[in-house]
């Protein structure tokens, strides 16, 4: 990963986008009586709506996520059948085949006969998913296509910390009098990914749309970030985490309390701390990212793992996170409302050596330089809404 630029000189806010803000300081005691100070109205910069009008979106149409293999042809009583499979299941992406990925199983089946018949598909990757079944019923001398997408089991889910082969078990039959007879019954070899494993390149999608799919890596419901909350709920002056927005351009500062209460709890409990990792992070490779109650249990996070992380604590107290991508680095936006587009900005991986203060200058910094690249498109360079996400069906990885 490339040098995460904390020592560079703060910039001023673009006067195109700036939003003239009060500063206050408000002190909270933490671990063993030790002051943090962070700003109640920090440098807020709005996102103009046209950055979300030029940044590529994504779209529902689906992409290929792996090569096709096309298994043997089977023929039995003028009813014909193939399909095609992939050669690889992408574990944290898994959830989406069928509907932004392309399905993994494709089979179709031709009915030779004049009179209809009925054909039962199943797929299944033994071990690792629940099996996939579809009845149909083919009119004479008509072809059906049928997709399926064996879903990963929980448990497959929370094994997989590498990737391994395994097989794809392909049955399709029809019904004769009530009976079944086989017209495909084939086993085949493919490849689990490992959880941790986030394709930067997938075929068939632009830039913009692969790094949406990071949505499904922000984990709001983990049983991890919920006790990330509860932790962070004992530096919040009033002992609890409030949910949602209450305000336009955060005039009460909730919503930056919860951002200084989430940071102490990382810090003070968690002892998190930044920990860079030899794997790329590049457009045109995979990267291994730990899911947010990973990172958690191990105290340590490289820079998108502590952005995801930070972004599922936010999600999960109501309000709207988005991660921006830069070359070599990935942070995160808190909007602060929910309606306008002003937004608190994290540089994550400055946790456990600086306060909440830093991290929002830096963050800020940060935006001011990347923001005309972000809009304009530029390679490397990405916005990812997740609620916008979600409105779109990218849902979190079902693990745990």
């Amino acid at each position: 990963m490339s040098s995460r630029r904390r020592f560079q000189e703060r910039h001023a806010l673009l006067g195109a986008v700036a939003l003239a803000m009060l500063v206050s300081t408000v002190v909270f005691a933490g671990c063993g009586d030790a002051e943090v100070t962070f700003r109640t109205r920090p440098p807020v910069g709005p996102i103009a709506s046209s950055v979300h009008v030029a940044v590529p979106v994504g779209s529902a149409a689906t992409a290929s996520a792996a090569s096709r293999a096309t298994a043997a042809t089977g023929s039995v009583d003028r009813i014909t059948a193939t399909y095609t499979y992939r050669d690889a299941l992408i574990t944290p992406l898994a959830h989406l085949y069928g509907t932004f990925l392309d399905a993994f199983v494709i089979a179709t089946i031709v009915n030779g006969n004049s009179e209809p018949v009925k054909v039962v598909v199943e797929s299944e990757i033994s071990g690792f998913t629940d099996a996939a079944t579809d009845t149909i019923t083919i009119s004479g001398g008509g072809t059906k296509e049928v997709r399926q997408n064996p879903r990963l089991t929980t448990a497959a889910i929370d094994s997989l910390t590498s990737q391994k082969e395994a097989d794809l078990h392909v049955t399709i039959s029809y019904l004769d009098a009530g009976q079944r007879r086989t017209i495909v019954d084939q086993t085949n070899r493919t490849l689990v990914t490992s959880r941790r494993d986030f394709p930067w390149t997938i075929n068939g999608m632009s830039q913009q749309m692969d790094y949406d799919l990071l949505a499904a890596m922000v984990t709001p419901t983990d049983p991890g970030v919920e006790q990330l909350i509860r932790a962070a709920a004992d530096f919040d002056p009033n002992g609890v985490m409030t949910s949602g927005y209450d305000s336009q351009q955060d005039s009460t500062g909730t919503v930056s309390q919860r951002i200084a209460d989430i940071w102490q709890a990382e810090d003070a409990t968690y002892k998190l701390t930044y920990i860079s990792t030899t794997d790329s992070f590049a457009s045109t490779s995979s990267q291994r990212i730990r899911l947010p109650a990973e990172v958690l249990q191990q105290s340590s996070g490289n820079c998108i793992e502590l952005t995801l992380l930070y972004a599922s604590a936010v999600e999960a107290l109501g309000m709207q996170p988005s991660v921006v991508i830069v070359p070599g680095h990935a942070y995160v936006a808190v909007r602060a409302d929910d309606t306008g587009d002003s937004y608190y900005f994290v540089e994550t991986t400055m946790i456990g050596h600086d306060t909440i203060s830093d991290a929002l200058a830096e963050g800020l910094s940060e935006w001011n330089e990347a923001q005309a690249h972000v809009a304009g498109g530029d390679t490397d360079y990405g916005w990812v809404d997740i609620s916008e996400q979600r409105g779109r069906g990218i849902t979190p990885i079902p693990w745990h």
